[in-house]
């Protein structure tokens, strides 16, 4: 399966729009897979930092010796 990517807005209807120069490697009926990707909002920022924090709340000096492992 080949990828591309490229950003775009999602339009008041619904649709996505392709930029012209992909609409060239994209055949007419040709069955694609579709990711979308949306910017966190703050609330997930927050979330982030919170579970981050509460992992190294239970880090103990004694687990440095794991740091060094190959």
């Amino acid at each position: 399966m080949k990828a591309i990517e490229f950003q775009t807005r999602l339009h008041t209807s619904g649709s996505i729009e392709i930029p012209a120069n992909f609409q060239t490697e994209l055949k007419s009926d040709q069955e694609v897979r579709v990711i979308v990707l949306i910017a966190d909002t703050d609330e997930d920022d927050s979330w982030k930092r919170y579970t981050t924090k509460q992992f190294f709340a239970g880090y103990a000096d004694e687990d440095a010796i794991y740091d060094t492992l190959q």
